[in-house]
């Protein structure tokens, strides 16, 4: 370790220095203590800055364990962590603790950490928000369908010297390379890192040696230089062998607001001749300037809202409320006072977390505006564009079971088919329970748990909902149901007696993602007990668990 630090020292005259002068030195310890081990994760020794051998400030360290929760696959303790990142394991603790408080991470019985579904949440509204992953995934679906070959879009982390994959796309085959989103590879070797060098010029390297992947790679400066003067003469990238054995390859170079990136086909060599070289060339290049242009016509707006999930006023919610600014509004947060505002922090205090965002490569700031850097999108594209509900309500539920001693339903509601669906049931305890099936058909006239669901649906669903029959009790008149279903928005939960399964009473609340019906929760109790039952503490209960899920699912 002390020789590696020694070495970093050495070679820190090569690294560009960062506008705030700093370095994540984090980075640096992960690396050589092994704590990142995603497939395809790799650290360059040196970072952009300055190598500092103090501790790491507070925001850095929030930062630090954040990325070792994401980006690692397996659980961690807070002794690994704390060694790692050359912290006291009190220090670490108490940010592992603020950040399972949060949602952010998930603790294990035997001490261990991983990520925790609220990260995944940002990192899903982010892919949801930022354009870059919906026109990748377009771009790279068809490019793949077209040619056979796995296709990819990947942007360039500065600060790590590293090329990261976005999205990628290929097809079925004896023989495909797979290189799914979050892979980081390198940028001297391989279609994909050399054409972002032609954007970014050969500095962006830092003149460190160059790492030989195959026999074929370029390890010398001089000769990379030529090949990049060529490359942006002919407006895209070919490698043969570069980055794997057998690996044929064309990208093109793209600028997205503060992000640079590439667009780049691989197939094997043997079903890979010059010519279809040059036509991925060309296809390659359409796609980028695609990218390119269609920055200019996107138009993000910011929200002036202030971000009150989570509430409280330490070091670690505003780093989270800030990451919610960057992840609802990707491409167009202001800095400055109405930043410091929106986050609830104070001026002086906003900026240094800025600088620590930046510094690390989360966001990037041009004229005061904020957006999403390299490394966020290098988040959600490994957390993915799709949450679990049912896992990450589980919990919740579990413990709404637990307190009530009933059984507990969460139902999942689709907007696209306008279905309901009970995903999860907790079966109760008291000895006399429902024991309900999962996966299961909801429908959303009959019983609370549909039509806690219906009541803030459009009308046109209700319109459109068939009134079958379940029970005796079942409503059937659609006019009645309506009224039913404004008195329920009134009060905010539904009860449903025997008109879904006979001889069972339901009361239920709406679940809400960003404001929009997502869901319900469910308790179900048998009519008999009905004497024996607190009934306003239940629904008291019920609408806390679904206020909590509506608090985890919700970004703004």
């Amino acid at each position: 370790m002390v020789e590696q630090l020694r070495r970093a020292r050495i070679e820190k005259s090569h690294l560009q220095v960062s506008r705030y002068g700093r370095v994540a030195f984090w980075e640096i310890v992960l690396r050589w203590k092994g704590i990142t081990d995603r497939p395809g994760t790799c650290y360059h020794d040196c970072l952009g800055g300055n190598v500092m051998t103090e501790i790491v400030a507070n925001n850095e360290r929030i930062l630090a364990v954040l990325h070792a929760l994401i980006t690692r696959t397996e659980a961690i303790g807070v002794r690994e962590l704390a060694s790692a990142l050359e912290s006291s394991r009190s220090t670490i603790n108490r940010i592992l603790l603020g950040l399972t408080e949060h949602g952010l991470a998930v603790a294990s019985p035997q001490g261990t950490y991983t990520c925790g579904p609220r990260i995944s949440v940002l990192a899903c509204a982010l892919q949801d928000r930022h354009p870059l992953f919906a026109l990748g995934r377009t771009l790279t679906e068809d490019l793949s369908v077209k040619t056979g070959a796995t296709a990819l879009m990947a942007v360039h982390d500065a600060m790590h010297r590293q090329a990261v994959v976005l999205t990628s796309h290929s097809q079925p085959g004896p023989v495909a390379y797979s290189l799914d989103p979050g892979t980081e590879l390198p940028l001297h070797a391989g279609a994909t890192g050399r054409a972002i060098l032609t954007r970014t010029g050969i500095e962006a390297l830092g003149q460190l040696p160059l790492e030989p992947r195959t026999a074929e790679t370029v390890t010398d400066y001089e000769e990379l230089g030529k090949l990049l003067r060529h490359d942006r003469k002919v407006g895209y990238t070919i490698s043969v062998g570069h980055q794997f054995p057998l690996a044929a390859g064309a990208a093109a170079p793209f600028a997205f607001g503060n992000l640079i990136g590439s667009v780049s086909i691989t197939r094997p060599t043997y079903s890979t001749s010059d010519e279809d070289l040059t036509v991925f060339g060309h296809m390659v290049r359409q796609a980028s300037d695609q990218i390119s242009s269609s920055h200019a016509t996107d138009v993000s707006l910011q929200s002036t809202d202030r971000i009150t999930n989570p509430a409280g006023a330490t070091a670690l919610e505003r780093v989270v409320r800030l990451l919610t600014a960057l992840c609802t509004s990707p491409l167009s947060v202001s800095s400055g006072k109405s930043l410091a505002s929106r986050i609830n922090g104070n001026p002086a205090t906003t900026n240094r977390l800025v600088s620590s965002l930046v510094a690390v490569g989360l966001a990037t700031e041009d004229a005061g505006v904020l957006q999403a850097g390299p490394r966020l999108l290098h988040w959600a594209a490994l957390l993915g564009p799709q949450l679990d509900f049912s896992s990450m309500a589980r919990p919740i539920l579990e413990n709404l079971s637990r307190e009530t001693g009933e059984t507990i339903g969460l139902s999942e509601y689709s907007r696209e088919s306008a279905n309901a669906e009970m995903t999860l049931v907790i079966n109760g305890v008291k000895p006399l329970h429902y024991r309900l099936a999962s996966n299961v058909p909801i429908p959303l006239h009959a019983g609370s748990a549909g039509k806690s669901i219906l009541a803030f649906c459009d009308e046109r669903v209700l319109a459109s909902v068939p009134l079958d029959p379940l029970t005796e009790k079942t409503p059937v008149n659609r006019k009645d149901l309506a009224k039913d279903l404004a008195e329920i928005r009134e009060r905010g939960w539904a009860i449903g007696h025997g008109e879904r399964l006979p001889d069972a009473f339901g009361i239920s609340a709406p679940i809400f993602q960003d404001r929009v019906i997502a869901g319900s929760v469910t308790a179900t109790i048998a009519q008999v007990r009905l004497p024996e039952t607190d009934l306003d503490l239940l629904i008291e209960s019920v609408q806390g668990a679904a206020a909590q899920i509506t608090r985890l699912l919700s970004v703004e």
